[in-house]
């Protein structure tokens, strides 16, 4: 019984006090003081941003490539024979001029042949001009029988006149027939050796040819038994020595022409529009002695490669070998290029900080239907973000925009309803924390305030039905 009881009490009294503690929440709940809002708390965040407008930009581009002499060369011998001089000292890395020796091939059977080619020529040279001499002979043979024929004739002719006068016998007068048909056969003959002299001539004048031609030949092997340099430049390898035997076709040195030095860069497709002939490039090596040269666009590549949606343009690089060999720019020399347009153009650029994944953080004038202002705002703005596409990325300073930035990029102007144009403000701080719709109050880099008044239209941002929404709004 009695543990009944004390049951029973136990539950009323946790009732009771469940119930009081109840109603004493209710009771401060309800006359609890509201908390004052702070002036800082009402008070809008302040960013920084920038008034971008077009600036004049030489667009750059940069690619890879491995240089090479614009004039290198495996010198070989050109005949057969055996070595039988080398100048001292000319082994790698050593700098010969044009015409130097290189090797000396042993010259006494190209001697021989020229020799006897020579002679062989000179024997049809000799045999022309006695056919001339011949030739000559025989017109003035030609004209005295011509000569001793008249007068034959003339003799006939009055033998005949006298036989007829009857004071004459038959046979004067055939003797003198005689004599003039032995003349003409004569004539005949001399003429006949005259017109083959044309035909002996042409025979000998083209064996002569031959002669001459064979005798060139064998001059220019006993001349390329001297094996000598084709252009100033320096020895990469020398590979034969003195008492071997070389073959024709057998290397007996490469030079390689250090002064002026090709690479070939493969740029973007876009980059073949705005580059020319004789844009600078500036190239630079990896290392430890940061290497740098300057050189220009000496060709480009008709076609682009369509795999790799690239084109290769040609890299002149003129230097002076005698000068520092450790900053000589070599063949074989793996490089990066930057090529500078020359061609200069209005371009829109932005602070690179400010560019996330092809957005940007924008701002408008605060109008009427935006949340409510707090007071003190010097510029209120909303934000607002656009899209933009990335042309490339440059090093440069522009004061009229943030004198103290120098990273850029540079964007393609216009695209599209939610693209950017000039007189855009860009916000440059804040960018992680902040999100369309926003209210700020906005600073510019470069000094002075945005215009409150400038509607959407002068700032190049289209309306955007999405980052207009109020912070209660957006998801």
């Amino acid at each position: 019984m009695w543990i009944w009881i004390s049951r029973v009490l136990r539950w009323t009294i946790g009732l009771i006090a469940v119930v009081i503690a109840i109603g004493l929440f209710l009771y401060l709940s309800e006359n609890r003081a509201a908390p004052s809002q702070s002036e800082d708390a009402r008070a809008l965040q302040v960013v920084r941003a920038v008034r971008v407008e077009p600036q004049p930009v030489a667009m750059r581009w940069s690619g890879y490539g491995t240089a090479r002499a614009l004039e290198a060369s495996d010198v070989a011998a050109e005949i057969a024979g055996r070595v039988i001089e080398r100048p001292e000292g000319l082994e790698a890395g050593v700098s010969v001029h044009k015409g130097d020796l290189l090797a000396k091939l042993d010259p006494r059977d190209y001697q021989s042949r020229a020799l006897s080619a020579r002679k062989q020529a000179d024997s049809f040279d000799a045999q022309l001009s006695a056919l001339e001499i011949e030739e000559a002979r025989l017109g003035e043979q030609a004209d005295l029988l011509a000569e001793e024929l008249a007068v034959a004739e003339r003799e006939l002719d009055r033998a005949k006149r006298t036989l007829d006068a009857g004071a004459g016998n038959a046979s004067a007068v055939d003797t003198r027939l005689q004599s003039l048909k032995a003349l003409a056969r004569s004539r005949a003959a001399i003429l006949t050796q005259l017109e083959v002299i044309p035909s002996r001539r042409a025979q000998l004048r083209s064996a002569l040819e031959a002669a001459r031609a064979d005798q060139g030949l064998a001059e220019d092997n006993l001349a390329r038994t001297q094996v000598v340099a084709p252009f100033d430049g320096v020895v990469q390898s020398i590979g034969i020595q003195v008492g071997e035997w070389a073959r024709a076709g057998d290397t007996i040195a490469r030079i390689v022409d250090l002064s002026v030095i090709e690479v070939p860069l493969r740029l973007p497709q876009s980059a073949v529009g705005r580059v020319a002939l004789g844009d600078s490039v500036d190239l630079t090596a990896e290392g430890p002695l940061s290497l740098a040269w300057a050189g220009s666009i000496g060709r480009i590549a008709p076609e682009s490669d369509a795999a790799t949606r690239s084109a290769t343009i040609f890299v002149e690089v003129r230097q002076r070998p005698e000068s520092d060999g450790r900053t000589l720019l070599r063949p074989g020399q793996f490089v990066m290029g930057r090529v500078v347009s020359s061609e200069i153009a209005d371009s829109l650029v932005l602070p690179r900080r400010s560019v996330d994944a092809g957005r940007v953080l924008v701002a408008r004038p605060w109008r009427e239907g935006d949340p409510a202002l707090p007071d003190g705002a010097r510029t209120p703005m909303v934000v607002r973000e656009a899209e933009v596409e990335t042309a490339q990325f440059i090093e440069a300073e522009f004061p009229s925009i943030d004198p103290a930035e120098t990273q850029w990029v540079v964007v393609r102007r216009g695209g599209g309803p939610r693209g950017i144009e000039g007189g855009s403000i860009v916000l440059t701080s804040n960018l992680d924390t902040l999100r369309p719709g926003d209210l700020v109050d906005v600073r510019l880099e470069a000094g002075g305030a945005p215009d409150p008044e400038r509607d959407d239209s002068e700032t190049g941002i289209a309306a955007n039905t999405d980052a207009d929404a109020k912070p209660e709004d957006r998801p």
